[in-house]
């Protein structure tokens, strides 16, 4: 990798880029068959996604990411290659956005065809905007064609793994249609709140979200998570155009369970308290969503007992869901993170919750802990955390990008920011002093970190 590497600090032409392409597709596709993993195609019996990275694997597809889009760039010209990406990017997001809406996957079968007047039929839409989206959605290899004058699509290996993914259905809604409109006013945020000042706005009032979200066709709501929880109609209330109150919140629980799952939390989970070791322990998870890393927990290690805590949309998910034999240890409590923590337990987790706050919000979330903390009591951070502290080691710009990504949309969303390993232990500290940070367990080519404080009370 160490050559592969150097050669991203040389000036790059489309023939040195054609070398590294060719040298990082040979390496991946020998590490893919010695692993035994089954070959990615395009076609729709495809698997859709790789069972495993094995070896550096994932940091040679991140290179290989790299190299392609300076092949592109190069290929078009850096005006072009502007002009490209503008014109395109909108629609292509706006085109996802409406097949996911509209559900276009299961208007096509898995193994067969779907005329255009069969799947406007069944998405409830025009035959003239069906075939417009779909048109632009085969260039962006959503469905394809039998021919070119075809009136019927079939599915591609990447409209084949909405079908099959529940999850990642419910990731394009939240990324797209939830997080995309404030992004596209963020600049407007910026001028009205933050443009001639030394410091970004800290208010929650004054973010793009709030601009976006303060009436008209986006509804009237606080933050994010007011809308995701209070979007929609309630139940005896007129309203065709809007779906029933909670089915936002709905989705999210399976958008979290589709990152638990690509991120491997379970493993990182495990591993983050020798949970075996503990002994007969209380364990809270904060803003746990319906428990699904509770219930893998549980089942385990029997010694636990575990309470998951989170807003009422979610409990009626957690009593449908949670497997029946682990509710004698695994309980669900409704409550708001801001408020004084009612249980008292040994170890408190937050999977994947500040790192959506910014400091001030992040700071009064610890605190809130307070009043139920003994001496020796642990606090689990286990979070993304999309900005590395500085390091002599480079990351391919593609995971660079990811975290840098997910830092405007934060910015967008909250007023808030990934922070580096060193500020979340300062935002214990500024917490409170008891907080004693004794282990960081941090993996920037995963972007995920354990962090354990203990209360010394």
């Amino acid at each position: 990798m160490g050559s592969i590497q150097q050669k991203k600090h040389e000036i790059a032409t489309l023939n040195s880029l054609a070398d590294q392409i060719k040298e990082l597709a040979a390496k991946m596709t020998r590490n893919i068959e010695a692993a035994n993993l089954p070959p990615i195609t395009l076609e729709a019996d495809s698997p859709i996604k790789y069972a495993s990275l094995p070896g550096d694997l994932f940091m040679t597809r991140q290179l290989l990411e790299d190299a392609l889009k300076d092949m592109w760039i190069l290929s078009q010209g850096p005006s072009e290659s502007v002009f490209n990406y503008v014109h395109m990017a909108i629609p292509d997001a706006s085109c996802l956005n409406i097949l996911n809406q509209f559900d276009f996957w299961n208007a096509v079968p898995l193994d067969g065809e779907a005329s255009f007047e069969q799947i406007a039929d069944k998405v409830q839409l025009p035959l003239e905007v069906v075939s417009r989206v779909l048109d632009h959605a085969i260039t962006m290899r959503f469905f394809a064609k039998s021919s070119p004058v075809a009136t019927s699509v079939r599915h591609t290996s990447r409209s084949a793994a909405l079908v099959k993914d529940a999850g990642l259905v419910a990731l394009v809604q939240m990324v797209l249609d939830e997080t995309g409109p404030p992004m596209l006013v963020l600049p407007e945020a910026l001028r009205r709140y933050s443009q001639g000042k030394k410091e970004i706005t800290k208010n929650m009032k004054e973010t793009a979200f709030k601009l976006c979200h303060s009436g008209g066709v986006w509804g009237d709501f606080e933050n994010s998570w007011d809308f995701i929880e209070n979007d929609g109609v309630k139940e005896g209330e007129v309203g065709f155009e809007k779906k029933s109150k909670g089915w936002r919140q709905r989705n999210f629980v399976k958008f979290m369970a589709y990152i638990k799952d690509l991120f491997n939390t379970e493993d990182i989970v495990f591993n983050a308290v020798d949970w075996a070791g503990a002994g007969d322990v209380t364990v809270v998870d904060l803003g746990g969503s319906a428990g699904h890393d509770d219930a893998v927990l549980a089942r385990k290690f029997p010694n636990l007992k575990i309470v998951v805590q989170d807003l009422p949309e979610v409990a009626p998910v957690f009593e449908a869901e949670f497997p029946s034999d682990l509710r004698s240890r695994v309980s669900f409590k409704t409550h708001n993170l801001f408020d004084p923590q009612p249980v008292v337990a040994d170890i408190y987790m937050l999977k994947w919750i500040l790192h959506d706050w910014p400091d001030v919000e992040s700071v009064a979330i610890l605190r809130a802990l307070v009043p139920a903390l003994k001496p020796g009591a642990r606090v689990v951070f286990i979070d993304y955390v999309g900005k590395q502290d500085p390091s002599e080691e480079e990351l391919p710009r593609s995971m660079q990008g990811f975290g840098t990504a997910t830092d405007l949309r934060m910015m967008a969303l909250f007023n808030a920011k990934e922070r580096p390993v060193k500020a979340w232990e300062g935002i214990f500290k500024e917490a409170d002093e008891r907080f004693e940070v004794r282990r960081v367990n941090a993996d920037p080519l995963s972007f995920m970190c354990v962090l354990e404080a203990v209360w010394r009370g």
